[in-house]
């Protein structure tokens, strides 16, 4: 199998190292220091990244971020013949924040209020009356992320900030307290296919396989929202194939939900990737040709638990991903690591051992 894996991401990383395990794969990528052969190839080459491709008879190329899946890489591949795991770049729901929000609130998903606005001074005045902490994102996919605002003051500076950059939109929401979870499913443009569930901690830690929901609550999200939402989706906006990963945040009255992801997140790339105890290159070439639910009919999840945890050293993030069978040790991965005695606490406290 010849792999082709495009990307700048974690996802670009974690997957090189999977894929090379199998002696049988060749795998190339375009992120340098992976245990993938690196092509120096930038993504916004589009021709080039096609030459490749087809010059080295690629079994399977995968989009792994944003940046590439917003790109026409995807739809060159295809022209070419090439067999290519993303979604169409002209997907509303991947190119508009704003577009998701309110076919979240059409649907009637339960999520945080929210405004949008075109211009910077409507967007302050709005805002100077608003209760704080609020959140302010670009509508579009760029070099500048998600605010989330105590003051008036830095609501002011991030919203001149994103119109000062190009972003032509800004999407204000209501800050939801809580605890996050991400339910990440595979899409092969009829239906979703359930990968993971991930719940984080305080935007540091993540697990897979803690008992954060119920069983009522999974088969509630499932059957009400994920199923439901891109059914939905494909009918209205074109078939969906590639990973979505729904945002959610749960608190002691509900569950919302906050966003969608078109890969997984940056802290999200090792669990999901390696708590999933199926062949990937399956997964993704049955998405492709649209069997998906007729090869699996569940995703097998890793037995071990899994841990993530994202820090900053001399400025610059590093992530450790480990597994452990217990929670000693886990928590003296966590101590090894250098975090102190109460993020440890915090992001193991919801783990059976």
């Amino acid at each position: 199998m010849r792999i082709l894996l495009i990307g700048n991401s974690k996802s670009t990383e974690v997957l090189a190292d999977y894929f090379t395990q199998n002696p049988d794969n060749i795998v190339f990528s375009t992120l340098n220091n992976t245990s993938a052969e690196f092509i120096d190839i930038a993504t916004q080459n589009t021709l080039e990244l096609k030459d490749f491709a087809l010059a080295n008879e690629m079994s399977l190329s995968i989009l792994c971020d944003k940046e590439s899946i917003l790109s026409p890489i995807a739809t060159e591949f295809r022209e070419a013949g090439l067999n290519i795991f993303a979604p169409d770049n002209e997907h509303k729901i991947i190119n508009s924040k704003i577009w998701t929000k309110k076919f979240i609130y059409k649907n009637k998903i339960p999520t945080p209020k929210f405004q949008f606005f075109e211009k910077p001074q409507a967007a302050i005045d709005c805002v100077r009356k608003n209760k704080f902490p609020v959140v302010i994102k670009p509508d579009t996919f760029g070099a500048i992320g998600t605010r989330i605002c105590e003051t008036f003051g830095s609501a002011k500076l991030a919203i001149e900030e994103f119109f000062d950059n190009g972003f032509k939109k800004v999407l204000m929401e209501e800050y939801a307290w809580g605890k996050e979870f991400s339910i990440y499913t595979i899409c092969d443009g009829y239906n979703p296919l359930i990968l993971c569930e991930i719940s984080k901690y305080q935007n540091s830690f993540a697990s897979l396989g803690v008992d954060f929901l119920n069983d009522k609550e999974r088969e509630t999200l499932k059957n009400e929202i994920i199923i439901p939402f891109v059914n939905t989706l494909n009918k209205e906006n074109g078939e969906y194939i590639g990973i979505l990963g729904f945002n959610f945040i749960k608190s002691s009255e509900k569950i919302s939900l906050l966003g969608i992801n078109p890969f997984f997140k940056d802290i999200d790339a090792q669990i999901a990737i390696k708590g999933v105890k199926e062949d990937w290159v399956k997964l993704f070439e049955s998405a492709i040709s649209g069997t998906m639910c007729l090869d699996f009919k569940k995703i097998n999840a890793a037995q071990d638990y899994i841990l993530t945890y994202e820090f900053y050293e001399n400025g610059k993030k590093e992530d450790i991903c480990a597994q452990a069978k217990s929670f000693n040790t886990a928590r003296k991965i966590l101590y090894d690591e250098g975090a102190n005695k109460n993020e440890v606490e915090e992001a193991l406290k919801f783990w059976k051992y």
